[in-house]
Parts: C-alpha cells; sequence; structure tokens
C-alpha cells in the first residue's frame, strides 16, 4: 500500500502539517465550529473557515477550540479537526495511503498527555504516531549539533537546551501569546475601564503592539464599559507595551535560569552562536531586540518562524539516525 510521511506540529493556535516530498501542505487555525446533532457534535467549520464566520450568526453553533497551553482538552474535537485537516491534504483516490507521521508536542507533556496525542492521531487516521518533542524537531531544522531554542508560541513558550543527544536542559511555560492578550485586556479593564474581546485584542496587538520605545502611535479601541454601555477611546503603543513587558521580562528570567543550569560544553556552544528563537509572537516588533539587550547574547530568530517546528520533524524522514539517538526509537 502506498504510503505519505507527514510532519505535524500540534500547536495551541495553529496546527501545521509539512508533506515529504511536497513541502508545506496546511497551516490553519486549531479552532472549529460545531452543532451538536443526537448529543453528537459534528465540525461545521474549521480552521481559517471557522475563523472568518466567528463573529457573525453561528445560530446554535460552538467555537471549540481541542488545544490549551499544549495540551488537548477535548479529545473528540481534537480528533475530528484532525480528520477533517487530513482529509484536505489526502490525494484523491479510491484507496488511501497510510499516513506515518511525526508530530511535534510540547516538551513538558505528561505521558497521560502523549497518550491522548497519540489516540486523537490514530482515531483521525494517521497509521503510524512518532511523538518527538519540539525543541528536537527545531535543532533538526537548524542542521546543528545543539543550542538553546526559543519557542514563543500562542499558549506555551518552550525553551530548551538541545544536543544532538535529546533535550539536556529545559522547560514549558504559559507566558506566551495567549498570555500577553489577557494581559492586555486585564490592563485596559482595570485602568480604562473597558472590555475588549479576544477578536479585537488580536486585531490590535497586530496593529498596534510595539516593543520599539519611540513608537508612540495611538489607536482606536471599541468595546463594552464596566457599565455594560458601549465604549469607545484611544490607547497608546506605550500603554500595551507596559501591560505586556512584564511578561516578557518573566520569560526572559526562565531563559537565564535555562541557561544557568546547562551543562557547561553546551553552554560554550550557546555563548558562541547565540539563542534561536521562533514562533508567531516573532511578529511583534521589537520583541527580538529587547530579549536580546536583556539577555546581553545573540538572539537569532529562524528563518520560518511559523514553520519551523514542521519543516524540523520533516527532516527526521531523511536522518532516521538522528531521532533513534534522540529518542531510542527508529522510524519504520
Amino acid at each position: 500500500m502506498a504510503s505519505i510521511e507527514i510532519s505535524v506540529d500540534l500547536g495551541s493556535k495553529f496546527i501545521t502539517i509539512y508533506q515529504k516530498g511536497i513541502g508545506l501542505v496546511l497551516r490553519e487555525p486549531a479552532i472549529a465550529i460545531a452543532t451538536k446533532n443526537r448529543n453528537k457534535f459534528e465540525i461545521r467549520e474549521a480552521g481559517y473557515r471557522a475563523e472568518s464566520i466567528m463573529n457573525g450568526s453561528l445560530g446554535g453553533a460552538k467555537i471549540i477550540s481541542p488545544i490549551k497551553e499544549g495540551v488537548i482538552v477535548d479529545e473528540e474535537m481534537a480528533t475530528m479537526l484532525l480528520q477533517n485537516f487530513l482529509a484536505r491534504i489526502m490525494p484523491e483516490s479510491l484507496i488511501k495511503p497510510r499516513v506515518k507521521a511525526i508530530v511535534s508536542i510540547c516538551s513538558s507533556s505528561l505521558n497521560s498527555d502523549r497518550r491522548v496525542v497519540e489516540k486523537c492521531c490514530l482515531k483521525a487516521g494517521m497509521s503510524e504516531v512518532t511523538l518527538v518533542e519540539s525543541p528536537l524537531s527545531l535543532l533538526a531544522y537548524t542542521g546543528s549539533i545543539g543550542g538553546l531554542f526559543v519557542d514563543i508560541g500562542g499558549g506555551k513558550t518552550e525553551i530548551a537546551a538541545v544536543t544532538n543527544h535529546g533535550i539536556a536542559t529545559g522547560c514549558s511555560v504559559n507566558i506566551a501569546g495567549d498570555a500577553f492578550n489577557n494581559a492586555i485586556i486585564d490592563d485596559f479593564y482595570l485602568n480604562y475601564g473597558i472590555k475588549i474581546g479576544d477578536f479585537t485584542m488580536e486585531k490590535l496587538k497586530k496593529s498596534a503592539l510595539s516593543f520599539y520605545l519611540n513608537d508612540e502611535g495611538s489607536y482606536a479601541v471599541s468595546g463594552g464599559g464596566k457599565d455594560g454601555a458601549p465604549r469607545s477611546l484611544f490607547v497608546t503603543a506605550e500603554a500595551m507595551r507596559n501591560a505586556v513587558i512584564p511578561l516578557v521580562d518573566d520569560l526572559i528570567e526562565v531563559i537565564m535560569s535555562v541557561l544557568h543550569q546547562t551543562p557547561p560544553e553546551l553552554s560554550a556552544e550557546i555563548l558562541r552562536k547565540g539563542i534561536f528563537i521562533t514562533g508567531g509572537s516573532l511578529h511583534i516588533p521589537g520583541i527580538v531586540d529587547y530579549i536580546e539587550q536583556a539577555l546581553e547574547l545573540p538572539v537569532t530568530p529562524l528563518e520560518d518562524i511559523e514553520n519551523a517546528v514542521a519543516i524540523g520533524g520533516a527532516k527526521f524522514f531523511d536522518n532516521r539516525d538522528l531521532l533513534s539517538d534522540m529518542l531510542g526509537v527508529k522510524l519504520a
């Protein structure tokens, strides 16, 4: 039977699939709009299709995000979401190929979390599933022998010192894109008496949040006041920055802690090459420079900050011995 080999980055905000021999075949928001039929949910729309109608009339349907902070919290919906995405990349054929998958997951995943991921992937239609911690996929992406990797995702940030023999030290923290959003939402409500939703917050973050001190723009914001009445005001880039900086400072402290726990030989390599950084939050202007200045180390964004994990995971199909050295498992 024919087979295809895919690398899946199972993120809280996005699911990304890279197919060996083809390239990037899917990157979609990890959300679904589902309706209940006879006590069973059915997906109405998924990914960008779901996102495009989130602010419209849902007619009793629910918006579901089955992955939170790197963990599957809704097995049924996660399975259906993966089924939906797999169907989009499958070739048109009477006989569906076997799907061999490398799935990159959070390095702090518990054994129970890992079992849930494997179960959902198999039920979704993957024939063989190998779970890989995402920092290992990032090392494969760079082709280097070791380094310190920071991946600021939607739900979690991964920080790990990695070699060809696996993760030397590292951790995952819930300081990432969602935490940045919540900090700004809370700050606006506390200091300006205005409540904004997630959709407005995401648009505002993309257009207004900046870590450059000379960015002094102001932006119109509409939401609900504390009394429930509609309210509008202008907020500055500085106000948004001040709401988020304490979180980024906390993140920098965690990076420093991981550096201090790194074995001496690998530390020397990191001091020589600096830190590799990736993740969607790097779209925030100035955030890399801010982290670099605080750490007093070179901080290099990976070339493809959104897809590096999925691309790196696919490299294990071409270097199976590397995966064996890292995990002690062999790909079929």
